[in-house]
Formats: C-alpha cells, structure tokens, sequence
C-alpha cells in the first residue's frame, strides 16, 4: 500500500525531500485542485486552470489572470 490518510498528497514522495517541503508542496496542490468559485458566472467547481495564471470557466467561457495556483 502507498501512502497513508496522514500524509495526504505528498503521501506519494515517502520518506524523502524533508517534511516541511512535503507540507509547503501539498499545501499548494490541495488549493490548486480544489474548487473553486467563477467570478463572472458564480459558479463552483467549472473552473480549471488553462496555463500558470490563466485561468478559465467551463459553463461561462469566461478567462481571466489569477494567481499560479488559485485564481483569486
């Protein structure tokens, strides 16, 4: 089996890399693959990224910058 409940994301890195980078790094993939909220259209849970900072709504068509790993 790998990976456990606890380790969450980094669960796949094992023993390796040191457990604050584990921590920083699965803090951003949790918020980069979580839901999140269309600021046109309101909508949650449409909204991927299309590249580093782009971001756009899959009901709406709308595009818009946002942050790398969150659009806000």
């Amino acid at each position: 089996m790998t990976g456990n409940k606890r380790s969450k994301i980094a669960g796949r890195f094992g023993a390796r890399y040191g457990s604050s980078l584990r921590k920083k790094w699965s803090e951003i993939m949790e918020k980069r693959y979580s839901d999140h909220l269309c600021p046109v259209c309101k909508t949650k849970g449409k909204v991927y990224r299309i590249a580093s900072g782009v971001w756009q709504c899959r009901k709406c068509g709308s595009k818009w910058a946002g942050a790398a790993y969150t659009p806000s």
